[in-house]
């Protein structure tokens, strides 16, 4: 996941897109893995992971990377 981030940073990926990049099957439309799988890369790499600043969430389109923090 990390690495999806990194060499596609400043650019929107949807839940499903990664899904995809993770080779899960998207039949549930409850699975949780990916939220679950991105609150643990935020503990890791974020300052605050209640607020992140580097693996932000953009609402309708995804998840994206801004390396810098802006």
């Amino acid at each position: 996941l990390l690495h999806t981030f990194t060499s596609h940073a400043r650019r929107s990926r949807s839940r499903d897109q990664l899904l995809d990049m993770a080779h899960h099957a998207r039949s549930d439309p409850f699975d949780r893995s990916i939220e679950v799988r991105i609150t643990r890369l935020r503990k890791k790499i974020e300052i605050d992971p209640a607020k992140p600043r580097v693996l932000k969430t953009i609402r309708g389109e995804g998840y994206m990377l801004i390396p810098d923090g802006e």
